[in-house]
Order: structure tokens, then sequence, then C-alpha cells
């Protein structure tokens, strides 16, 4: 008991606390001791952890922050991509477009059709251009025929005084190819209008049905019941499509190399101003209207603007070249070179195409 007097502060720990004033002391013993410490260790732990926890989610959140504007300019960059690639496929598709357009209307001048074969667009290419080869050295040899002809039949090119017949002889002494001769009759009126062949009235001068009086009949009469159809004898542009007193209900087409066809006293017009159509193309049907007694159709060919006898050309049938020495005033050679330079542009666009493809 006495020992336990002496040592008051033995197992206790001593907390003392001041001021100015006093100082008090407070003693804590072992096990409280403890059980602070462990609190202490404890709170420590906890502080550090949160601490820990806190600077770790503040990084990890910077660093989601960080990639999620590196995502977005990915992203950004990506969509520029796209578009830049949907416009090269739009470009693209647009030439192909054409190249299939322009490849259409080579096939169709040269007398091609691959519409039924599977060929590519570079095979299509490439065989018409094997094709046009072959005319170009057609074209050639047939040069050096006309040379070799003239010569036998005394036609010198230095003759300044060449008859018109002498020309037309050597345009049907050298032949023609079957391309030029599919361009002559696609652009120039060639063959009848409607199915029945029955001319009624004849070009040149007549005593009108209506009027009686006599006067000059610019084109033929063809016999032709109401509503029968009417098809364009040539490619050609509606120049005019409209109703007159005259003539009715009449088609004006211009053709290619100053030709022009008209198409009279129709009952209906299938065509209109500007529209572009081929030959063989249902344009109208037959009637009876403007100064008409009957239903029939009036056909006219004009050339250079001056009325010119239908009869030739409604019998020019493909492969007959009787017309070049039948039809006076049409300078048929000048024609055939014209037409000879055509093919060559033709040949010179598709070498340029080919080229453009391949390169591409």
């Amino acid at each position: 008991m006495k020992n336990r007097l002496k040592n008051p502060t033995r197992n206790r720990w001593a907390i003392t606390i001041s001021d100015n004033l006093e100082s008090k002391h407070f003693f804590v013993k072992t096990t409280a001791k403890r059980n602070l410490i462990i609190v202490s260790v404890a709170v420590l732990v906890i502080v550090f952890t949160s601490v820990g926890t806190n600077i770790f989610q503040s990084n990890a959140v910077a660093s989601l922050a960080f990639e999620k504007e590196n995502l977005n300019k990915k992203l950004i960059r990506f969509d520029s991509l796209i578009s830049n690639l949907n416009q090269i496929i739009a470009s693209n598709q647009q030439q192909a477009t054409q190249i299939s357009k322009e490849l259409v209307e080579i096939e169709r001048f040269s007398g091609m059709d691959t519409d039924d074969l599977e060929f590519s667009l570079e095979q299509r290419i490439k065989l018409i251009g094997n094709f046009y080869n072959a005319k170009e050295q057609e074209y050639s040899e047939i040069g050096n025929r006309m040379q070799q002809i003239e010569k036998v039949i005394g036609i010198s090119e230095k003759n300044s005084s060449q008859k018109e017949s002498d020309l037309t002889s050597r345009v049907d002494l050298a032949g023609l190819t079957a391309t030029q001769e599919r361009i002559l009759h696609d652009s120039i009126p060639s063959g009848y209008p409607l199915e029945n062949r029955v001319i009624t009235s004849n070009f040149g001068m007549r005593n009108h049905p209506v009027t009686k009086v006599r006067s000059f009949h610019k084109g033929v009469d063809l016999r032709a019941k109401t509503s029968k159809k009417i098809f364009s004898t040539a490619d050609g542009l509606v120049s005019s499509a409209d109703y007159s007193n005259l003539s009715g209900n009449q088609i004006v087409v211009l053709h290619n190399f100053g030709f022009e066809t008209r198409y009279s006293h129709l009952k209906e017009m299938l065509v209109s101003v500007g529209d572009v159509i081929r030959k063989g193309d249902l344009i109208g049907y037959s009637g009876n209207t403007g100064r008409s007694l009957a239903a029939h159709l009036h056909y006219e060919i004009r050339y250079l603007r001056k009325p010119i006898d239908p009869f030739q050309f409604l019998e020019w049938e493909f492969g007959a070249h009787d017309i070049f020495t039948q039809v006076r005033g049409i300078k048929w050679p000048s024609l055939i070179s014209l037409i000879n330079k055509q093919i060559a542009h033709q040949t010179l666009q598709l070498s340029q195409l080919e080229h453009t493809l391949l390169v591409k």
C-alpha cells in the first residue's frame, strides 16, 4: 500500500495542459494508452488512405479527360477523312457514269453492242480501242485504193474544174465502210417515216387538192390512215412542234450536215421543241389537220433550208450508193470526209479516256 502511494504514476500516462494561470495534469492508464495509440494509428491510416484514394481518383479522372480529348480529336479527324472519302467516291461515281455514257455513244457511233456481254469498263474501252485501231487501218487502205482508182480513171487532184459527178463516182468506186454507212443513214434522212410506202402525191408542180391552184409541192404525200405511227428518219433535234392552218400539227427536225425533215397534218405530236431524237423514234401519229382533205402524211426533206425531192432518200437502203449520183447539189465526198474526221475525233477521245483510266 505504501509503494503504490509512492508511485502514483506507475503504468499511467501523464498528460499536462498549461496556460498562463495554471497547469492541469491528467493521467491515463496503460490500457487506455494502447487504445489511444490504436485509434490514432487507425485515424492516420484512414486519413492517408483517403488522401491517397482522392489523389489516385483525381489522377484517373484527369487521365480519362485527357484520353477523352484525344479521342474527340481523333474522331474529328476520322469524320473529316470519311467526308473526304465520300467526296472522292461521289466524284469517281460521277466520272464512271460519264465514262459509261461516253462509251455508250462511242459504241452506238461505231455500231458495236456490248450491253449483253459482261465486260468491265476497262475491257469495253480496250475492245473499242482495238475496233477503232482496225478502222484507222481500214481508212488508210481506202485512201490508198482511192488514189489508185483515181490514177486508173484519170482523176487529177490538181484539176480544179472536176465535176461533181466524177467526185461522187470516186466515192462509189472506193466503197464505204460499214461504220461510214451507219453514220450516213443515222445522220441523213433515209427510209420511210411510216410502215406504208405508198406515195399519193410527188415532189414538184401539181394542182393543189384543196385550192385547185397549180403550185409547187415541197414534199411528198404518203398514204396513211388516222393514228398511224410516224417515225423519225434520222437522228436530230426537234426545232418546231406546233400547229398552223396550212400544215396542221407539224414537227420539224434538224439533222446533221444541213438536213431538215418536216412531218405535217399529224393528229398527235409526241415530241416537243428541244427534244433529241434518234432514227426510228416514234414522234407522232398521222391525221387530217390543217389544209387537208383526208388523213395522210406530208413529208419534206430540206437541205440548207431548200426543199429537195425526198424520193431517193425514201428508197435509200443500207449498202445502196445510187443516191450519190442521182441526188445533185450535195457534196457527198465532203460529207464522207467530215464523217472520217468525226471517227478520228472519237478515236482520239477514246485514247485520252483510256489513258485517264490507266493513270487512275
